[in-house]
C-alpha cells in the first residue's frame, strides 16, 4: 500500500508559463519551501476546456502530468506515465496510449508548500534532469523541455489568460488558427449512432481555380478560401434569409442555399422555404420560394440531411418534412422531393401531402443524376422500411430496395445507418452500417430490445443499373466489427473514377468510446475490394464530406478555434 501511495504521489508534472515578474529558482536549496496555490487559469487541449489540477510556484503554472496525458490519449501526442521501479523513476512513454491509475485526491487548500524535488525522471528510458518541486508529497515538473520531448505544442494567452496545449500535427494534415470560435464538427454520429440524420452543415468546395473553399453553417454562413497549402486567402459570411439552415450546393454555375421557417398555425400562404441562387463569389442572383399550402408543411428539413444535384436546367433538393396535421391528429414526417427550373427559378413538380416518391419516414436523403433521371436514396422505417432507392422524373419513380430493415412499421431504431451514396459506370452504390439484425428481439422507436452493444459491421449494397423494378441489391462486407472489441462509425464514400472508389470509417473503442484508427479501403465499380484495408493514426472524420482535389481525397474537421486539413493521396 505504502509503495502504492508513493507511485500515485510521484506521478505529477509542471506545465511552465512565463508571466511578468517571474522568480528564479536558481536561489531555491533542496529543503528550501515556498508557497504554492492554486491556478486560476484556464486550459485548453486541442481547443477543448479541460480540468488539470494546477498550482503557481514562483509566478509559473504547474499541471499534472496524469491529467494531461488523459487529455492528449488518442492523440498524435498521446503518452503513458508509468513508475519504473527498478530504475527508481517516474518514466513517460511517448506514442503509447494512456492508461488510467486511481491516486488519491489532494483535496482543495487555498495555499500548499512547495519543495524542491530529488525525484527522477525518464522519458522513453533516459534520464532527462529536470528541476522539480514536490507540493503535498507529489512531484511537479516544468513541461517546457517536455513539449519538445513528448512533444506538443504549448502556447499561452496573455490576453485571454489561458493555456493551450495541441498535439502534433501528423503527416498529410495541416492545422489551421480560426478567428473567432465555432462549433466543433467531429464525427459524432459515432460510436452513438442516431436514429436520424441533421442537416449537413459542413462543405468543402474544390473550385476551378485551384482553391478550396470550407464551407460552415453556424449563426451564418461562412466561407473560408485556401490555396494548394491550405494556407486561408479569404473569408466571407451570408446571413440566413430564414432563421432555419437546410442545405447548401456548389453547382456547376451557380451556388444554392435553402433556408427554412416553422409554420405550427398551418399557414398556407407562409413562405416555409426559400432556395437563394448565388454566383461563385456568393454574390445573390435570384430564389424561389415555396409557400405552407403547396409543400403542406409544418417544419421544414425535419431529421433530414438536405442534399441537391443537378443537370442541365434542372436542380434537384431532396429532403424531408413534417407535414400538416391528418385525420389522426399527428403530424407525420415524410421526404420533400423539390424540383426546380434554374432558368426560371420556378418549382416544376407537384409537392402535395404524398409525393410519388413517398417515403415515410425518411431518416435520411440523397440525389444524384443519371443521365437526365435523377436518383433518391432514403432510410425509411414505415413506407417502406427499408434504404429505398427510386428513379424517376418527378412524375414516376421505378424503386429498389438497398436493404430491408426487419422490424415494426414506424419503429425509429433501425440498426442501419447511410453513409454514402454514388454511381458508378455500371451501378448504384450505398455505403452502409448494419447490426447483426439476428441479435434483436423487437424494434421499437426508442431502442433495439435484447441488443446487448450497438456495433456494425461496415457494407456496401450495389444494384445494378439495368436491374428492373424492384430489382435485388447485393451486399459486401467490408469490414465486420461485431463481437470485436471495436466500434466502426458510419463509412464515408468517395467517388474517385467510374471504377475507383474509396470508403473511409474511424474505428472508437468499444469500452471507453476513444477515437481509434481511420480505416480506408479503395473498391472498384461493382462494389468489390481492390487491395487491402488500410490504417491511419491520428486522422479524424467528421460530418464534412471528403471530396477529391489535386489527386487528393481531402476533408476537414473542426475544433472551436482550429481547423485540421487531412489528406490520403489517391493510389
Amino acid at each position: 500500500m505504502m509503495i502504492k501511495r508513493l507511485i500515485s504521489a510521484l506521478l505529477v508534472v509542471l506545465l511552465y508559463i512565463p508571466t511578468l515578474g517571474s522568480v528564479s529558482t536558481s536561489t531555491i536549496y533542496a529543503g528550501s519551501t515556498v508557497r504554492a496555490e492554486y491556478s486560476q487559469h484556464d486550459v485548453y487541449i486541442n481547443d477543448s476546456r479541460v480540468y488539470l489540477r494546477g498550482f503557481n510556484i514562483l509566478n509559473n503554472n504547474y499541471y499534472g502530468l496524469r491529467d494531461i496525458a488523459k487529455a492528449f490519449s488518442g492523440t498524435s501526442s498521446q503518452f503513458n506515465v508509468v513508475w519504473n521501479q527498478q530504475k527508481n523513476a517516474i518514466e513517460i512513454l511517448t506514442g503509447q496510449s494512456y492508461n488510467t491509475e486511481d491516486q488519491d485526491d489532494m483535496g482543495y487548500f487555498s495555499n500548499y508548500n512547495a519543495v524542491l524535488s530529488t525525484s527522477k525522471l525518464l522519458i522513453n528510458g533516459k534520464p532527462v534532469h529536470i528541476k522539480a518541486y514536490t507540493v503535498n508529497n507529489r512531484n511537479y515538473f516544468q513541461l517546457r523541455d517536455l513539449a519538445s520531448k513528448i512533444p506538443f505544442e504549448l502556447q499561452y494567452d496573455a490576453k485571454k489568460n489561458n493555456i493551450q496545449l495541441y498535439s502534433v500535427v501528423p503527416d498529410h494534415a495541416y492545422r489551421v488558427k480560426l478567428k473567432g470560435e465555432q462549433s466543433n464538427n467531429h464525427n459524432l454520429e459515432s460510436p452513438l449512432f442516431p436514429r436520424w440524420k441533421e442537416t449537413v452543415t459542413s462543405y468543402l468546395v474544390n473550385n476551378s481555380d485551384g482553391t478550396i473553399s470550407a464551407i460552415n453553417a453556424g449563426e451564418k454562413l461562412k466561407i473560408e478560401t485556401y490555396n494548394g497549402k491550405f494556407e486561408p486567402i479569404s473569408s466571407k459570411t451570408i446571413a440566413y434569409e430564414l432563421p432555419i439552415f437546410g442545405g447548401y450546393y456548389s453547382g456547376n454555375t451557380y451556388n444554392y442555399i435553402a433556408f427554412g421557417q416553422t409554420n405550427h398555425e398551418e399557414n398556407d400562404n407562409k413562405e416555409v422555404i426559400r432556395i437563394v441562387r448565388y454566383d461563385k463569389n456568393f454574390k445573390r442572383v435570384d430564389s424561389v420560394s415555396i409557400k405552407g399550402g403547396k409543400a403542406y408543411t409544418v417544419i421544414p428539413f425535419d431529421a433530414a440531411a438536405g442534399r441537391m444535384a443537378e443537370q442541365g436546367d434542372t436542380l434537384v433538393f431532396h429532403t424531408s418534412r413534417e407535414r400538416y396535421m391528418t385525420e389522426d391528429g399527428l403530424n407525420h414526417q415524410s421526404q420533400l422531393t423539390i424540383m426546380i427550373n434554374t432558368n426560371s427559378m420556378t418549382v416544376m413538380n407537384d409537392l402535395g401531402k404524398f409525393q410519388s416518391n413517398h417515403v415515410s419516414h425518411s431518416f435520411d436523403q440523397y440525389v444524384l443524376f443519371d443521365g437526365t433521371s435523377h436518383v433518391l436514396v432514403d432510410h425509411g422505417d414505415a413506407y417502406p422500411r427499408t434504404i429505398a432507392l427510386q428513379k424517376g422524373d418527378g412524375t414516376r419513380y421505378d424503386m429498389a430496395s438497398m436493404f430491408d430493415i426487419p422490424g415494426a412499421t414506424g419503429a425509429n431504431a433501425t440498426g442501419v445507418s447511410i453513409g454514402g451514396f454514388e454511381i458508378s459506370a455500371n451501378n448504384y452504390i450505398v455505403a452502409l452500417n448494419t447490426i447483426d439484425h439476428s441479435l434483436v428481439k423487437q424494434y421499437t422507436s426508442f431502442e433495439l430490445v435484447g441488443l446487448k452493444e450497438d456495433q456494425r459491421d461496415i457494407m456496401l449494397s450495389v444494384l445494378p443499373k439495368n436491374s428492373s423494378d424492384n430489382g435485388t441489391a447485393q451486399h459486401i462486407t467490408l469490414a465486420k466489427y461485431v463481437g470485436t472489441k471495436h466500434i466502426a462509425s458510419i463509412p464515408k464514400l468517395v467517388k474517385i473514377t467510374d471504377d475507383k472508389f474509396m470508403v473511409l470509417w474511424q474505428e472508437f473503442d468499444k469500452t471507453s468510446y476513444q477515437i481509434g484508427d481511420l480505416k480506408y479501403v479503395y473498391v472498384n465499380g461493382n462494389g468489390q475490394i481492390v487491395g487491402s484495408i488500410k490504417t491511419i493514426k491520428h486522422f479524424e472524420l467528421s460530418e464534412c464530406n471528403p471530396i477529391v482535389a489535386g489527386n487528393n481525397v481531402i476533408w476537414f474537421t473542426n475544433n472551436s478555434r482550429s481547423r485540421m486539413f487531412y489528406r490520403i493521396p489517391v493510389q
